[in-house]
This record gives structure tokens, sequence and C-alpha cells, in this order.
């Protein structure tokens, strides 16, 4: 008869060689990386973004207007005297587009008939009922003519007054600011006025009913003429601006005749529209650079990118009066941080 079979008996070894065998693969299993979180595709960012915990935004964006501006330059300057219509003819080497200023000063306060192209610009220009001083401005065309300027028929007496001629001022809104003052005596002293723009050319213009006022210190003389009751002295200077525009005297000694002091800021002509963008680095030292979007009605116009230690640009070609909205963003790659926006409307 056969014997029952028997199970063949492990030895204590081999059961200690299976349990670390079972150990090894444990700890291998532990040891394997696993997906960290932050990784991940989102919406509103580009594909396969890299989450803020591990790259970081920049912060504090800000956008401010960038205006830039032509330079103004003075052409030349003509002063003249005669009886009514007094004719005042354009400096040497006007150019169309020039902006032109014309004093004209007579005795009395009656009317005066321009030509139809001629703007009179709104400022104190009568001294107590005893003379005139009127002061306008125009775009040069072409080829500029003679400007008559007339009284009425009945007026009797001289008239004086000069034109200064100007490249570089905007021909479509010329004055920034003007002012006028009146009084009598040995000193007269130009308005207090104030201006935002920048860049600019006062234009000072004084007038005596006897005397002659010389010109004021710290300008540049543009002409001094007389007729046979006034006396006219016209000056400029430039302006860095924006603020307090500087007063100005001229004193004629032993006269106590009446006077008028008038003022003129010319605003200079805008060359571009921009924006200044400022920016706190991203604190991911590891991130390539920045990206950035300029939007407008919810279109992106333009793209650019920029390398990391880079926290300021500028952006060109814009409108006035448009409102635009700039994206910034950390990338490394094509991974990229959350966006940072703010808004800018120039107004240049």
């Amino acid at each position: 008869m056969d014997r029952p079979h028997r199970r063949a008996r492990r030895a204590p070894g081999a059961r200690l060689a299976g349990l670390v065998a079972a150990l090894a693969l444990l700890v291998a299993a532990l040891a394997l990386p696993s997906v960290h979180a932050a990784f991940s595709a989102t919406t509103g960012t580009p594909t396969n973004s890299l989450a803020a915990d591990r790259l970081q935004p920049p912060s504090g964006l800000v956008a401010s207007r960038n205006c830039t501006y032509a330079p103004i330059v003075l052409r030349g300057a003509l002063a003249s005297t005669e009886l009514s219509p007094l004719t005042l003819i354009p400096p040497p080497g006007t150019a169309a587009g020039d902006v032109l200023v014309a004093q004209v000063a007579y005795y009395g306060t009656s009317p005066l008939t321009a030509p139809g192209d001629w703007t009179r610009i709104t400022l104190p220009d009568t001294s107590g009922g005893v003379m005139t001083s009127a002061v306008y401005w125009k775009v040069a065309a072409g080829t500029e003519p003679a400007a008559d300027f007339a009284r009425p028929a009945s007026e009797t007496g001289d008239m004086v007054g000069g034109i200064v001629a100007y490249r570089g001022v905007s021909g479509s809104a010329p004055v920034a600011v003007a002012g006028g003052s009146t009084g009598s005596g040995e000193t007269a002293t130009t308005p207090a006025l104030t201006t935002t723009a920048t860049g600019a050319v006062v234009v000072h213009l004084l007038t005596r009913s006897g005397g002659q006022p010389p010109t004021p210190t710290g300008t540049n003389a543009l002409w001094t003429h007389s007729s046979d009751s006034e006396t006219v002295t016209a000056a400029d200077e430039a302006f860095a601006g924006p603020g307090a525009v500087p007063q100005r005297t001229s004193t004629t000694s032993g006269s106590t005749t009446a006077w008028i002091a008038q003022t003129v800021v010319l605003r200079p002509a805008l060359q571009q529209v921009g924006a200044s963008l400022s920016w706190t680095a991203t604190p991911s030292a590891w991130a390539d650079g920045y990206r950035g979007e300029r939007v407008v009605g919810g279109t992106v116009q333009a793209t650019s990118s920029a390398p990391m230690g880079t926290t300021t640009v500028t952006d060109t070609g814009l409108v006035n009066g448009t409102t635009y909205t700039y994206r910034v963003w950390a990338n490394r790659g094509t991974w990229a941080s959350s966006v940072v926006t703010t808004t800018l409307t120039p107004n240049c």
C-alpha cells in the first residue's frame, strides 16, 4: 500500500528570501515619481500651462501714456506800420502747415475787419478805452498771402503790428492757453497762466500808448515797432511745461501811459501716442521671460515678448481716446503663469 503523499517542508531560509523580495518591490513602488498636481492644462492661458504655485506671474502692472511732440522752431517775424488797412506780410520761409500769430494795435476800441481764415484769440485786449491790441492765429497755406486788417473807414490814425511764424505747432489746437493784463505806469506785467502743455513756446505781446516797452528779460526779441500813437514789442521763450508760465515784466522809465501785456502759449504738434508699461518681476527666477498682449474690444492687436530682467516696455501707434487692455505673464518655454492686466485710455 502506498504511503500518503506529504507536502514538502519549506526551509526557513526560503521564507526569509521571499519576504525580502516582497519588501524590495514595495520600496521600488514607493520610489517611483508621482505626478505633481501643479502640472495641468487650463483655459485662459496657453495649452499645458504651469500652475501659479510653480511659475509665479509678475505683479503691479501699470500703464501710463507716452506722448511724443514735435519741436517748435521759429520761422521768422515781421512788423509793419501804416494807415488802415494794416497789411502784414508772412515772414520769409513760411511754409504750409506753419502756425502764424499776428498782433494788430491801434488807438481806440473800434472793431476790426480781418481775413476770414484768421481766428481772433479771446483775451483782454483793450486798456481803459485808450487802445486795442488784437491777437489772431492761423495755419499757413501753401503760398501764404499778405493779410489786411482794417478799421472802420471813419477811424483815423496809424496801425501797428506784426506776424510771427512757427514750425511744429499743433494745427488743430495751437493755443494751449492765452491771457492778458492791462494797466498804466512804468512797468507792464504779463498775466499769470498755467498750462498742461509740454515743449511749448510762449509768445509775449506788449503794447503802450506812449514810450517804447523794452523786450522783457529772459525772452527773445521778435519785434519792436511804433506808430504815431502806439508801440508794440513782441518776444518769445521756450517753456518745458507743464505748470505755471513765467510772468515777465517790461519797464519803460518815466512812462505813466496805458499798457497791455498779452501772453499766448503755443502747443506743439503731436507726433506719436504711446504707452509705457512697468511691473514687478516674477519671483520665479527660472522663468525664461515675459509675454504680453495689447487688446482692444476683445481683439488682440499686438503681441510681444521680453527677456528676464525686463520690467519696463513701451508700446507705440496708439490712438487718443481708445481704451487698451494690456495682458502680461511670465513664461518658460510653453509653460505660462497666470495673467496680470491693466487698462489705459491715452489722451495726449
